[in-house]
């Protein structure tokens, strides 16, 4: 008999499109930047303080951001409230709303006393929100984790994947934002552009050890789908069949990570304000487009 009835057919839409890529990318950049500012403060030293400042700026921007485009993503975005009035503490999903919803309170009491110049209540109020403003972040590796059926997720690295990246992307945002400062305002005081360079080379220090935990992270995947042949077989499937590209990997490695790499620890340009400009922009787009590949590429593999 070759007529095949079908009782049951259900087609697995995407649940993670575009917004959420975006969205997620938004969110490492807030707890990234809000993290180094955090740290700059508690650095005790004049000359990081307008860093600090220039972070908890990048902060404020990306609040405003974030939490629209969640909305957009939900379909019927006048019905947010339901996530609070119908909270389940068991769902992963409710604690990541609960922590969005905190986490602009307790950032705004920090960069309040952190630009009326009152550094160790900033330094307290800023420890406080410190683990909220990570969660807020984390939590979307906590909410993959939990899909059991996609298999690239249910790992408990992921969690520790998305803050490193958001570390790693929030420290390249405040070196964009000092080098326009370096350009801009100290253009006219050579002393104050030599003392700059020096915090540069600091920067990017930071940079590529991150870099480092970053590879580090993409290498136990790797290590992962290796040792997983049924997983090997169908990640090589989707690239056979074109759903999945080697630009898909080449972009986020080799662009967003290795070429920085290369620029922080070259002795020609460690110190270049134009060369860590270009390293951090790279950094930048490298974490966007590995986020959309570990959400397009464990979306694109069957259910298990």
């Amino acid at each position: 008999m070759n007529d095949i009835l079908i009782t049951y057919d259900v087609h697995h839409a995407a649940p993670f499109g575009p917004l959420i890529v975006l969205f997620i990318a938004i969110t490492g950049l807030n707890a990234g930047a809000y993290l180094a500012s955090v740290v700059f403060a508690h650095l005790d030293k004049k000359e990081y303080l307008p860093l600090a400042k220039l972070s908890a700026l990048a902060v404020i921007l990306l609040w405003a951001a974030a939490p629209l485009l969640l909305l957009l993503d939900i379909g019927q975005p006048l019905l947010f409230w339901h996530l609070f009035a119908y909270f389940q503490p068991e769902s992963p999903m409710a604690w990541g709303t609960l922590i969005l919803t905190i986490y602009p309170f307790l950032g705004s009491v920090y960069i309040w006393y952190l630009f009326r110049g009152e550094i160790q209540k900033a330094k307290v109020w800023g420890l406080i929100g410190l683990p909220i403003a990570l969660g807020s972040h984390g939590f979307v590796g906590f909410v993959l984790s939990f899909s059991t059926a996609r298999i690239l997720w249910t790992t408990s690295v992921t969690p520790i994947f998305f803050l490193v990246s958001a570390a790693l992307s929030g420290l390249a945002l405040v070196v964009i934002l000092d080098a326009v400062r370096y350009y801009s305002t100290l253009r006219h005081s050579p002393e104050a552009q030599a003392r700059e360079r020096l915090i540069f080379h600091h920067l990017g220090e930071g940079l590529y050890i991150l870099i480092f935990a970053d590879l580090s992270l993409i290498l136990f995947y790797l290590m992962k789908l290796g040792l997983t042949p049924e997983l090997f077989d169908h990640v090589l499937k989707l690239m056979t069949e074109g759903k999945l590209s080697i630009a898909d990997l080449f972009i986020p490695l080799v662009l967003g990570l290795m070429a920085p790499l290369a620029l922080l620890v070259a002795p020609r340009t460690a110190r270049n304000p134009v060369s860590q400009l270009i390293a951090s922009a790279l950094i930048i787009f490298g974490v966007f487009f590995m986020g959309n590949l570990i959400l397009s590429a464990a979306q694109a593999l069957p259910l298990v």
